[in-house]
């Protein structure tokens, strides 16, 4: 699935957290992951929803960047 829309309207924060919580709530597991062009937006996205969620990025959040990766087997939403 593609999503666009407007800048600042969730694409990146919101609509992953939509789609886990969903998945979570019919009992799915689910691998959701978001592109970004560059290297700090990926971090930063993915601390900005790991911060929203009260947890810590390498867990169900995290990213992956060339060879850097902050990740884990439980990571649902990766950037």
């Amino acid at each position: 699935v593609v999503v666009s829309g407007e800048t600042g309207s969730g694409k990146t924060t919101q609509v992953p957290q939509y789609v886990m919580e969903h998945a979570i709530q019919i009992g799915q597991r689910c691998n959701i992951v978001c592109t970004q062009p560059r290297r700090i937006s990926a971090i930063a996205a993915a601390e900005r929803v790991a911060d929203e969620r009260g947890i810590v990025v390498g867990g169900l959040v995290g990213y992956q960047i060339r060879h850097e990766r902050k990740a884990s087997e439980n990571t649902r939403i990766l950037f």
